[in-house]
C-alpha cells in the first residue's frame, strides 16, 4: 500500500528521530573522547558526573538512553547500552556545561524563539495547526517517556547551544585563495601504480608448527570456550496425525456465519490504480513543470497508452512497480481529495489531475462495489477453512495433552509409549542456547524449555512449525574449554589469519623501503605481487581495491615519481607510486566556487566550535567544575551486562 494511506504515527516517529539527530549535529553535543576530570566522592555512588554542582545520576542516564532507544531502530536490547552509554553521558555533561556557559555569556532562548522552533515540527503543527495539548502530551509521553515541559526544555537547550555555536563561529571567514586551493585539491587528477597486500593471499605462506599453535591456543582460550550444550529426544505430532478425527458440520458453519455477520458486511469500496507526481519539497516552478508532465501523461493515457506502463515509468509512489495498483480501498483510507474522486468514478474511468498534499495523482478505477452483506454460500469456503483450522488445533492440543500425561507418568518409557501411539521418536544433535535446531527452527519456547529441564525430564507440549512437539532432555554437556586437538583446525585457521596480517605488513614495508632507491614496477613484479595501475582519478572518484580517492591523500600530496610508505585502504596495507598529476580545468572554477566556499566555511566553523568545546571541557576540569565517577559508570554498565 502506498505511503499516502499510512497514518501519521510512523512518519512522526521517523521525523522525531531525524529532528533530534539534526539538533545534535548542529550543536555538536556528542563527545567521542572520554571525559577527564576529578573523581566524585565514592559515597555518591548514584552520581555519575557533577557539572558545576549539577549532578547527573544513573537514573538520569538510564532515562536518556531509554528515550534514545525508544525513538530509534536499535530497540531495547540491553547489549547495545555499553556501546552508547559513554557517548550519552558525555552528551549530557557537555549539554549542561554549554548551558552554564551560555548563561555566563548572557545568551538565552526567548519563549517566542521556542514557540517558533516548536511550530516547525510537522507532527506538532499538522497543516500549520496545533494538534492540541492532549495529543501533544500523550505523544511525548508515549514516544519519549517524558513530559511536555521536559521536551520543551530539551528543545530550548538545543537552541541555546546553537546560539553559542553561532557566536563562536561568527568571525570565521574563507579567503578567495583558500577557495581556489580547495578547488585545485578537489579536482586535481592523479594516476598511480599500487600494490594491495591482502592478508588472505598470504595465508598459505604462514609457517605453522605445533609449538606455534599451542602458544596461540594458550593466549586465546576464550575464543574456543564451548558453551553448555544440550540434547533432547522428541515426538512430533502433525495435523495429519489427527486429521481423521476432525469434521465440521453444516450446522456449525451456518452458526458461525450467523454469529459473525458483521464480518461479512462489505462497505462501499473501489479497486484503483494511480500515478503519483510528488510535489512535497518542490518549488512553485517545479510544481508547474510537474503539472505539465502529469498533463502529458494523462493525454497519452486518454489516447490509449497502457495505464500500468505509464505508472511504472512515471509514478513516484511505491506502487509504481505494480503498475500503480493499490487494490481495494474504502472510505477514509485515503486523503479526502483522492477519496472523493475515486468513489465518484465508474469502472474503467480515468480521472483528471487530482491534487493532494502528497502531489498530483492520475487515478483509474477498475472495479466498484456498493455496501452489501455477503451470502453464506459466498463465504462458506472461508468459514470452512477457519473452523477446520480451529478444530485441527484443538484436536492436536488434546492429543498432545493426553500423550504428555502418559509420558510424564512414565518418563523412562518415553520411546515405548510413543511408538505404541504410532509415532516416531527423534533425537536432536547437541545444541547451544539460541542455536537453530531441525524441526524447531529459532523457537524461543523450545530453547527456554530445553535449558530449564532436568536430565530425563519431559516437557509440556510446545508449538513448532510442523505441529506440536513433546521433548525429553537426554544429555547435558557443561561449558568447558576443549583440548587443542579437538579444535586444532580452528586454531590453525585463526593463527594463520593473525600471522598473515603481520606477514602482509612486513612485505609492504619491504617493498616501500626498496622502492625508495629502485623501480617500483620492477620491484613489485620481482616480488610476485599484483601490480595495479589506476586511471586518472580525483578525490571524489573510486579506485579499484582502494576505495574513494580521498582515502589515499598521498596520491595527491606526493610528487610524480615518488613512492609512499605503507598506507591503509579498504582495511589492507597498500603501497602506491605516483605516476602523474593533472591540474583541474580552471574553466569549471566559477561554477564550483560558491559551493566550495560554503563547504569550507562549514568545515572551519565546525573546527572552531570543536576547539571551543574542547577548551571549555579543559576549563571545567581545571577549575574543578567537572567531576566524573568512573567506578559508578562501571557499576552502571555492569547492571546491563547481567540482563
Amino acid at each position: 500500500m502506498f505511503r499516502l494511506f499510512q497514518k501519521h504515527r510512523e512518519k512522526v516517529k521517523k521525523y522525531l528521530l531525524v529532528f533530534f539527530l539534526t539538533i545534535v549535529s548542529l550543536g555538536m553535543i556528542l563527545v567521542f573522547t572520554p571525559l577527564g576530570g576529578g573523581d566524585i566522592e565514592q559515597t555518591s555512588t548514584d552520581t555519575l558526573a557533577s557539572v558545576g554542582g549539577v549532578k547527573i545520576t544513573m537514573q538520569d542516564l538510564r532515562d536518556r538512553i531509554d528515550t534514545r532507544l525508544r525513538n530509534s531502530s536499535l530497540g531495547s536490547n540491553p547489549q547495545i547500552v555499553p556501546v552508547i552509554a559513554g557517548t550519552m553521558l558525555d552528551e549530557m555533561v557537555l549539554g549542561q556545561a554549554m548551558a552554564m556557559q551560555a548563561k555566563k555569556m548572557g545568551l538565552e532562548v526567548s519563549n517566542q524563539e521556542l514557540a517558533a522552533a516548536l511550530q516547525k515540527i510537522p507532527w506538532l503543527y499538522s497543516d500549520g495547526k496545533f494538534i492540541g495539548m492532549a495529543q501533544y502530551q500523550n505523544f511525548v509521553s508515549q514516544q519519549m517517556g517524558i513530559t511536555t515541559q521536559e521536551f520543551e526544555e530539551q528543545i530550548r537547550q538545543s537552541l541555546l547551544i546553537q546560539k553559542i555555536q553561532a557566536v563562536v563561529s561568527d568571525g570565521v571567514a574563507v579567503t578567495p585563495v583558500e577557495v581556489h586551493e580547495a578547488y585545485n585539491q578537489r579536482y586535481m587528477k592523479a594516476k598511480i601504480q599500487y600494490v594491495v597486500f591482502d592478508p588472505s593471499k598470504f595465508l598459505k605462506a604462514v609457517p605453522v608448527t605445533d609449538k606455534d599453535l599451542e602458544a596461540f591456543f594458550s593466549k586465546n582460550p576464550s575464543r574456543y570456550q564451548q558453551k553448555e550444550q544440550r540434547q533432547v529426544q522428541y515426538v512430533l505430532i502433525t495435523p495429519d496425525d489427527v486429521r481423521a478425527n476432525v469434521n465440521v458440520s453444516d450446522f456449525e458453519l451456518k452458526q458461525y456465519y450467523t454469529d459473525h455477520l458483521s464480518d461479512y458486511r462489505m462497505p462501499d469500496r473501489v479497486k484503483v490504480s494511480h500515478i503519483l507526481f510528488k510535489t512535497t519539497g518542490k518549488t512553485p516552478e517545479q510544481v508547474k513543470q510537474l503539472e505539465k508532465t502529469a498533463a502529458d501523461v494523462l493525454a497519452k493515457i486518454k489516447a490509449g497508452a497502457d495505464f500500468a506502463d505509464m505508472a511504472k515509468k512515471y509514478s513516484e509512489d511505491t506502487s509504481a512497480s505494480n503498475g500503480g495498483d493499490i487494490g481495494w480501498i474504502t472510505h477514509g483510507q485515503t486523503v479526502k481529495e483522492f477519496d472523493d474522486t475515486a468513489f465518484n468514478m465508474q469502472p474503467g474511468q480515468v480521472s483528471g489531475l487530482v491534487h493532494t498534499t502528497y502531489g498530483i495523482h492520475i487515478i483509474k478505477v477498475f472495479d466498484k462495489q456498493t455496501a452489501h452483506l455477503q451470502s453464506f454460500n459466498d463465504v462458506k469456503g472461508a468459514i470452512t477453512e477457519t473452523l477446520t483450522k480451529q478444530a485441527m488445533a484443538a484436536a492436536l492440543q488434546s492429543y498432545a495433552d493426553k500423550l504428555e500425561a502418559k509420558l510424564q507418568a512414565a518418563p523412562k518409557q518415553f520411546e515405548s509409549i510413543t511408538r505404541q501411539a504410532g509415532l516416531e521418536v527423534k533425537q536432536t544433535p547437541l545444541f547451544q542456547y539460541s542455536q537453530t535446531v531441525p524441526d524447531f527452527g529459532s523457537n524461543d519456547a523450545f530453547q527456554n524449555l530445553s535449558f530449564q529441564l532436568r536430565q530425563g525430564e519431559v516437557g509440556q507440549p510446545i508449538t513448532v512449525p510442523k505441529g506440536t512437539a513433546i521433548i525429553q532432555l537426554t544429555n547435558i554437556v557443561p561449558a568447558h574449554t576443549p583440548k587443542l586437538d579437538d579444535v586444532r583446525s580452528r586454531v590453525e585457521e585463526d593463527y594463520r589469519a593473525s600471522q598473515s596480517q603481520t606477514l602482509a605488513h612486513q612485505k609492504a614495508l619491504a617493498l616501500a623501503e626498496a622502492a625508495k632507491k629502485g623501480d617500483f614496477a620492477k620491484l613489485a613484479k620481482a616480488g610476485g605481487y599484483d601490480l595495479q595501475e589506476s586511471n586518472d582519478f580525483t578525490q571524489q572518484d573510486t579506485v579499484p581495491n582502494l576505495g574513494p580517492g580521498q582515502g589515499v591523500p598521498e596520491a595527491f600530496t606526493l610528487q610524480p615519481g615518488q613512492t609512499s610508505g605503507v598506507l591503509t585502504a579498504e582495511g589492507n596495507d597498500v603501497v602506491i607510486h605516483v605516476l602523474t598529476h593533472t591540474p583541474p580545468d580552471q574553466s569549471g572554477f566559477a561554477a564550483q566556487q560558491a559551493q566550495i566556499r560554503e563547504d569550507l566555511l562549514t568545515q572551519k566553523r565546525s573546527l572552531a566550535y570543536e576547539i571551543y568545546r574542547q577548551n571549555l571541557k579543559k576549563e571545567f576540569i581545571r577549575d574543578g567544575k567537572l567531576k566524573m565517577n568512573e567506578q559508578g559508570m562501571k557499576t552502571f554498565l555492569a547492571s546491563y551486562s547481567t540482563q
